[in-house]
């Protein structure tokens, strides 16, 4: 192999790595180790479409003034995930700011962000933040053009995300499968080589099989899970009336409601985020269209004003024990969902397996 084509490779490999990278993030609704900017509002820093490299909080460490972080907006755009920069720390959360912006979020209704929130903390190198100019514009490209085909079919958005990220996993796969006959040599070697052109191995078929059947499982698990953070005030309790106004320096209890609008039965497992909130119930067995409630008890700041409290929900679909799919969530709560995922396509990899055999697939050229 001479070294133009080991660095085509190389190349090809680092790509496809960065685009499943992102993928997933997607998939997870968070940045996964690399994120991207879809709005101006972090400009000139990060423009739409840049690139930046996500840091869990805890590697990250203590979150100062100047930081950039990615958090889970309330009101900011209808809520969800939003990149801007920490300017100030207060008793009820972080102050942030877009660095285009001439406000703060808190001006514009957002609450104080709470550790909680936070899914990243993004990558500085001397105080500034470390950019990779354009490399969301290939996601916003792939998540629009299917968002629109699936949306000429009438589908609803998870069915939409689920088409998209399925969709671009198997772009994924066959680009990583084909790879080969793509970036041939263009002179053949003069001396024999035990190396044949032109043939993919069994097991990477296999695993390609594997992901392009598990990304809908998956999806069906990730889309109804995340962190939910309830928006409260803390008030004096004269004027404490239950209804998001709550008594200050007091314990409250609130009530949450879990669904399964899946067709399949569902495990859904409810954490508590940070301090100040306990939950009762974590871990729900719910049958197809069944919904439970789940009591929290939300310690009350002293102070008065606005504060939040936050709980995760998880939902696996119940085809492992329920003692398998806590423990396997002990470790991470994702394993349990990957785990099931991978485990869904047993049937349709044993059938290949016994109809066409884990054996090389060899592509013959046509050219003379």
């Amino acid at each position: 192999m001479g070294v133009s084509s080991t660095v085509q490779r190389a190349i090809t490999v680092v790509l496809v790595g960065i685009a499943a990278v992102m993928v997933i993030g997607e998939l997870l609704g968070q940045p996964f180790l690399l994120g991207y900017i879809a709005t101006g509002s972090m400009e000139p820093t990060l423009g739409v479409g840049d690139g930046f490299v996500a840091m869990p909080p805890l590697l990250a460490g203590e979150i100062d003034s100047g930081d950039v972080v990615t958090f889970e907006a309330q009101s900011i755009d209808g809520g969800g995930p939003t990149t801007h920069r920490v300017i100030d720390q207060t008793a009820q959360g972080y102050i942030t700011q877009g660095d285009a912006n001439s406000f703060t979020d808190q001006d514009a209704g957002e609450p104080p962000v709470t550790d909680a929130q936070i899914y990243a903390v993004v990558l500085q190198v001397d105080g500034e933040v470390v950019a990779l100019p354009s490399i969301g514009h290939a996601a916003l490209f792939v998540q629009s053009g299917f968002g629109s085909v699936i949306g000429l079919l009438g589908l609803d958005s998870g069915a939409r995300v689920g088409a998209a990220t399925t969709g671009f996993g198997v772009v994924l796969i066959t680009v990583t499968l084909l790879y080969g006959f793509v970036t041939d040599d263009a002179k053949r070697p003069t001396s024999r080589s035990t190396r044949r052109d032109g043939v993919i191995s069994g097991r990477l078929v296999v695993i390609g099989l594997v992901v392009m059947l598990s990304l809908p499982v998956l999806t069906g698990m990730v889309l109804p899970s995340g962190m939910t953070t309830t928006n409260l005030l803390s008030a004096d309790p004269s004027v404490a009336d239950g209804q998001g106004r709550v008594p200050a320096g007091e314990t409250e209890e609130l009530s949450v409601s879990v669904e399964n609008e899946g067709v399949v039965p569902k495990v859904v497992i409810v954490e508590p985020v940070g301090d100040g909130i306990d939950i009762d119930t974590q871990q729900l067995t719910l049958e197809t269209g069944e919904r439970a409630s789940v009591t929290m008890r939300v310690d009350v700041p002293v102070e008065t004003g606005p504060f939040a409290r936050s709980y995760t929900e998880h939902h696996y679909f119940h085809v492992l024990p329920l003692p398998v799919i806590g423990l396997l969530a002990a470790i991470h709560p994702y394993l349990p969902m990957i785990t099931i995922a991978v485990l869904s396509t047993t049937p349709v990899v044993a059938v290949y397996a016994v109809v066409v055999g884990i054996r090389p697939i060899t592509m013959r050229s046509t050219q003379r």
